[in-house]
This record gives structure tokens, C-alpha cells and sequence, in this order.
């Protein structure tokens, strides 16, 4: 393997980013590269695609390795990777080319899947396991202020499951100078403002709880005219998915509540959900025990929809350091460092050989 073309290769994809759900170049990329130096089967699966590595007479059970490919999306549109999803794409191709003439004894699965940021992504590429015997998956993301190429693993959840929720709340506009003739959501939206953080506390569950407020909207900038429409964004964030569902169906419980107490209408919209990435407790000591990693004491608050996997299959998500000083994930100073895509191949090198 030629470790300068795998790092030419993440500078591509690092100059072509694309939303979650439009990565079309990308995904050709990653496709023509792996044609053009490997002789692996290239299938379809979601969005995305995965490269299939049999060794028919192989008496271990067939295990999957997978990348994300796509960039985060950017307020004023457009996209950039800040999130290092090039260099997992990036890695993972390296990881195949490591492999030339290695005897593995087991059918490998390099899944590439698109659209994490979203949550999209995953659920569609299930069909991976519908197609193959699929034993084992692990995957990898990369993590600014740990030391670099430490690994980084726990049994149990290693990131937190998330939603998005936005809350409606419809009244009957006025004007201004009448507000008794219309119906405000504004009480409504700033009672359950105000009773968010009780609802949230990590004492009513069973573990880490977060209800984070993303922003508010109450009526338009009209002064002539009282507010008849009030909307509340929130993420929802716990370590165990039936915590996540008994925060939800309180704060949802509350808001139709406030939506009946004062006339409202009321509706609702969940978007971005993220399982909780629960790893199996085996196939996690196998990372720690291969890859010379560390436990982490406690899930990363961040999400992955890596979970869904996990809900089908045995597995293990884990981190690799990218360097103390590595600017934070999803901030405009962030790039993947090349210096990561040496420990990131060798992680994913250690786990296949052992």
C-alpha cells in the first residue's frame, strides 16, 4: 500500500464535499478508486455501496468494516468536511489495500455508507445483512483532543442515543392592539421553555439526559399584529435508548398538554434520529485487547448512526485520537489530520488479524 495515494485520496474527497443524501461524486470516487486497484466485487446497498472480499474456504465467521463519506451541511448552504468523514472513507480504502495477499480465512464486508449526519444513512444500508452473512461489524471515528492514533472504546454504549423534535403550537392571529380577539401560543411556548430543564434531569432516568433548546419561534416581526404561531426546536440526547423514549413522551406529553390548556392547535415532527451506539461487550474487549486501546469512562455525548447496526448484528464502534490539539469536530478550523490514516488503517488491520 502506498500510504501517499491513500493520503491524495482523502484530499480529494476533502475538495469535493457533499451533503448528506447528494453525495453522487463522492460515492463515484470512492468507486473508481477501488476498481482501478482492486479486483473486489463492488455491490450496491442503500445509497451507498459496499466491496466484498471473499476467501471461500475461510473458517472464520465473515465480519464488516465501515466508513461514512458524506459532509456536513453548512447554514448558508453548500457543505464542508468537518467532521472527517474523508479520512474514514479514506482509511477504510486503505485498509483494503493493506490487505493484497494477506490470508484472512473469513469473507470481509467494506461498507461505504452515506448520509450519517443525518441519520439517513444506515437504515438504508441494512440490507447489507439481508445479503450477507454478516457476523460482525465495527466501525471508526476520528476524536480531536484525545492523543493521536489512541484508540478508544467501552463496552456498553460508546455514544449517545438523539432526535430532533420541533413542537408546534397554533393559535388565532389579532391585532395588536386587540390580543383578546386572537389566541397567543406565547404562554404556552414559555411555560414549557421554562420546564425544560426539570424534565431533563438526569434523576428521572436511568442515565445521562440532555434536552438541548436549538432555537424558538413565536409569531413574525409584525407589529401591528399578535403572534398566533409559536414553534420550539429541540434535540433530545440520553445514553439508553428507553431513556431517550421516556424524555420525549414527557416533553411531548407536557407541550399537548399546554397546546389543550390554552386552545392550541398542536403538532409535532421528529427529525436526525440516532439509536444509541451500544456496543456488544465482547467484540468490544477484542478492540481494546488488539488495537492497545483505552476505555472510556463514559458514552460520548455525540451521536452515530452506526447504532443501527448494532441493533442487527454484534459489534463495536470506537474512537482514534486525532491529536491533543486537533481543532473540535463540526468548527470551520477542523481538517482530518493525514497523520491519522496510518493508525486508522493499522486499528482496522489489528482487528481483521489479530
Amino acid at each position: 500500500m502506498n500510504l501517499e495515494e491513500i493520503r491524495a485520496l482523502r484530499r480529494a474527497l476533502h475538495s469535493c464535499p457533499e451533503q448528506s443524501g447528494r453525495e453522487k461524486r463522492t460515492r463515484a470516487m470512492l468507486m473508481d478508486f477501488l476498481r482501478g486497484r482492486t479486483e473486489l466485487e463492488l455491490h450496491p446497498c442503500g445509497e451507498g455501496f459496499y466491496a466484498a472480499r471473499r476467501e471461500p474456504e475461510g473458517t472464520k465467521p465473515p465480519i464488516a468494516l465501515r466508513a461514512d463519506y458524506d459532509a456536513l451541511a453548512l447554514p448558508g448552504g453548500g457543505a464542508a468536511h468537518l467532521c472527517g468523514h474523508d479520512g474514514h472513507a479514506a482509511a477504510l480504502c486503505g485498509t483494503i489495500l493493506s490487505l493484497k495477499g494477506e490470508r484472512l480465512d473469513r469473507d470481509v464486508f467494506f461498507l461505504f455508507q452515506p448520509a450519517e449526519e443525518t441519520g439517513a444513512g444506515a437504515p438504508g444500508c441494512l440490507e447489507l445483512f439481508e445479503r450477507e452473512r454478516v457476523a460482525r461489524i465495527y466501525g471508526a471515528h476520528n476524536l480531536p483532543g484525545y492523543p493521536l492514533g489512541q484508540v478508544f472504546t467501552r463496552p456498553g454504549t460508546f455514544a449517545c442515543g438523539s432526535r430532533g423534535v420541533t413542537l408546534v403550537f397554533q393559535g388565532r392571529p389579532a391585532h395588536a392592539a386587540y390580543p383578546e380577539h386572537g389566541l397567543s401560543p406565547a404562554t404556552a411556548v414559555g411555560r414549557l421553555l421554562c420546564a425544560l430543564p426539570q424534565l431533563a434531569r438526569a434523576e428521572r432516568y436511568g442515565g445521562m439526559t440532555l434536552c438541548t433548546v436549538i432555537g424558538a419561534e413565536l409569531g413574525e416581526r409584525a407589529f401591528g399584529t399578535a403572534a398566533a404561531r409559536g414553534e420550539v426546536w429541540l434535540t433530545l440526547r440520553a445514553e439508553e435508548d428507553g431513556d431517550l423514549e421516556r424524555l420525549f413522551a414527557d416533553i411531548f406529553g407536557l407541550a399537548r398538554e399546554l397546546a389543550e390548556e390554552y386552545g392550541l392547535g398542536f403538532a409535532h415532527e421528529v427529525q436526525d434520529v440516532f439509536p444509541a451506539t451500544v456496543n456488544d461487550p465482547d467484540c468490544a474487549r477484542l478492540v481494546l485487547d488488539r488495537c492497545g486501546g483505552r476505555e472510556l469512562p463514559a458514552p460520548m455525548r455525540w451521536s452515530e448512526d452506526f447504532g443501527h447496526y448494532l441493533r442487527r448484528c454484534p459489534g463495536a464502534f470506537f474512537g482514534i485520537g486525532a491529536g491533543e490539539g486537533c481543532p473540535p469536530l463540526h468548527t470551520n478550523d477542523y481538517q482530518y489530520p493525514d497523520e491519522l490514516l496510518e493508525p486508522a488503517i493499522r486499528a482496522f488491520r489489528q482487528i481483521l488479524l489479530g
